[in-house]
């Protein structure tokens, strides 16, 4: 935490972004910072790590999104890169029901690294309703047992919640490091 000299915070958070290949971690980032969707995203390698400024009524806070590759010869790089992790978002994919149960495998690596911070479960491409195969209930169980902080269904094609995303999480962020009465603008 930065203070400056007309006593505004300036606030840096680092979100770690999971879940398996193809569930739209990319597109749920890219749509946040640029409110574009893009069709044709190429697989993360590794990791990549994105930035964005959030106004908040007393300051600044800068997000550094890590969106880690999904394949599961990149898992062996949670451990050194999730160091420092002030939240996560585990994403699936709600037309491939492995995708929330791989959720489960992703957990335990981060929570060895990042504990006690806040966790959201997210189900990505609510758009393709009509092909949906994982079920609200289904997600609910998994948040609650891997205490997940809330479960959100979003659209990155659409826009539908990803906003609501990332500002969920950075007010439980904000909240878990004592600054509770602080709001975003």
């Amino acid at each position: 935490m930065i203070v400056t000299e007309q006593n505004e915070l300036n606030l840096t958070y680092k979100i770690c972004l999971f879940g398996d290949s193809g569930v739209g971690k990319t597109s749920i980032v890219n749509r946040y910072l640029t409110n574009n969707f893009l069709t044709n995203i190429k697989s993360t390698l590794g990791a990549a790590i994105y930035i964005k400024y959030v106004e908040l009524d007393k300051g600044k806070a800068t997000l550094q999104v890590w969106d880690f590759g999904g394949e599961e010869k990149f898992k062996f790089l949670i451990s050194s890169y999730a160091q420092g992790a002030s939240g996560g978002i585990f994403m699936f994919d709600l037309t491939n029901y492995d995708s929330l149960i791989n959720v489960i495998n992703w957990h335990p690596e981060f929570s060895k690294v990042a504990r006690r911070v806040p966790l959201i479960l997210v189900g990505g491409k609510l758009d393709l309703e009509q092909q949906r195969i994982c079920r609200r209930e289904d997600a609910l169980d998994i948040k609650n047992l891997y205490e997940f902080q809330n479960y959100i269904e979003c659209s990155s094609k659409t826009g539908e919640n990803v906003d609501l995303v990332f500002k969920d999480l950075l007010m439980k962020i904000l909240s878990a490091q004592g600054y509770a009465q602080i709001k975003l603008i």
